[in-house]
Parts: C-alpha cells; structure tokens; sequence
C-alpha cells in the first residue's frame, strides 16, 4: 500500500535551492519509493531516521509505518545531508 508523503517546509525549502530538474527527480523518486519505502529508504544508525539516495543528494525522513506516512524533513547534498542530523 502506498505510503502518504509529507514535506515540512524546511524540506521544500531545500528543493526550491536546487535545480529543476534534480528537484523534479528528487520529487519523482520519493514518489516512487512510497510505494514500498523499506526497499528504497535506509535507515540511518544516528538517529530515528531514514535516508533515501538520489544520485549526490540525499533525502532525510521519518517514516511512520502505523500511519502508513513519509515526512521529508531535508534535501541536501550527500556531503552536508548527515551533518544536518546532529
């Protein structure tokens, strides 16, 4: 069953920094993962959270599976994504 997605407004923020086009993709890929997100979501050992790659961005999220919901809390880059965490 298909996962609803939320995007907080830091999230959003986020993609509005990006291109177009990785947003689009960033978007379309979260979309996507809603559909089964254990297979396409991480789940990062830091924190509560999780962690979905797309290409040299990553998309942080808490994943509640009682609720059947994705909330995208941030997009960054793979390099300033984990930072954001701590």
């Amino acid at each position: 069953m298909k996962y609803r997605v939320y995007w907080t407004k830091t999230a959003v923020k986020d993609l509005k920094r990006l291109g177009r086009r990785i947003s689009e993709r960033i978007i379309d890929t979260v979309e996507e993962a809603s559909l089964n997100p254990l297979r396409f979501f991480k789940k990062l050992k830091t924190a509560p959270l999780y962690s979905l790659r797309v290409g040299d961005y990553r998309v942080i999220a808490s994943i509640d599976h009682k609720k059947q919901s994705i909330i995208v809390l941030a997009v960054e880059h793979r390099r300033k994504a984990y930072k954001k965490i701590k």
